[in-house]
């Protein structure tokens, strides 16, 4: 599988179990990607259409074993749902035992860098790279319906498409991105696509847009320049209310 996702294809946003982005070929129906140890991250749904959470399994460390093929009742299965796998351990959330996560928790006083980008733990079926839950400064990530979006994943670095896991359903990805404002077009019977930038095209506040553009140049120098953007550049306006008070203080200044 090669691991050099194209942002531009013409098909995206895709399915989130497809191989066909990276011509790659799955042992695994429900997998959408991978975890840097080699173990298969699923869907957020266990069976059918019933999320993790929704059906009250505990996960430790964010993934389980399937039960053996012999006691998995497949007549419960509504149509179109995978077919369950052979007893193999799998993630379906986040896989926070995994170094990155566990360098972020550990406290700083021991080490963490909290205030980093969060790191690697895994690649997408598409052949982007699946970071932690921080983008830099230790702030939120921006990103689109399908859980990802365009920023650097190191300090000074170039900027990449990449996704965020999250605490939530899906809990990696809805969708393989970007959304363009379309993940909900590629949701089977039940929409696991995240509330999105409010724009196609979703950009970490505070990056650089040279950078970005280079990036997409590898494929497309005009791709941007169809959709629409977030505003991300990183400069917090003052809210209307804010404005009248800094004035009015200026105006009774003026006065006594």
């Amino acid at each position: 599988m090669r691991l050099n996702g194209n942002p531009t294809q013409s098909d995206r946003p895709s399915d989130m179990y497809s191989a066909n982005a990276v011509d790659a070929l799955k042992s695994m129906g429900p997998a959408l990607a991978v975890a840097i140890n080699g173990i298969p991250i699923l869907g957020p749904n266990d069976a059918g259409d019933i999320s993790i959470d929704e059906a009250g399994l505990q996960l430790a460390c964010g993934g389980h074993v399937t039960p053996p093929l012999a006691l998995v009742n497949t007549s419960i299965f509504p149509p179109g749902a995978p077919p369950p796998t052979a007893p193999i351990y799998h993630y379906h959330k986040a896989p926070n035992c995994l170094e990155p996560f566990t360098q972020d928790y550990k406290g700083i006083s021991r080490g963490s860098t909290p205030n980093e980008h969060g790191k690697l733990t895994g690649w997408a079926m598409d052949g982007f790279g699946i970071y932690t839950y921080q983008d830099h400064k230790g702030e939120t990530p921006i990103v689109d319906e399908c859980g990802g979006h365009f920023g650097s994943v190191e300090e000074g670095g170039e900027v990449v498409y990449h996704y965020h896991v999250r605490v939530f359903v899906p809990y990696t990805i809805a969708c393989q991105g970007p959304a363009l404002g379309k993940c909900k077009d590629v949701q089977g019977r039940t929409d696991y696509c995240h509330y999105g930038c409010g724009a196609d095209v979703c950009v970490q506040p505070g990056t650089d847009e040279a950078k970005l553009r280079s990036y997409l140049s590898q494929w497309n120098d005009t791709w941007l320049d169809s959709y629409t953007m977030n505003d991300f550049s990183g400069v917090k306006t003052l809210s209307a209310t804010l404005s009248f008070v800094f004035a009015l203080a200026q105006l009774l200044r003026v006065l006594f």
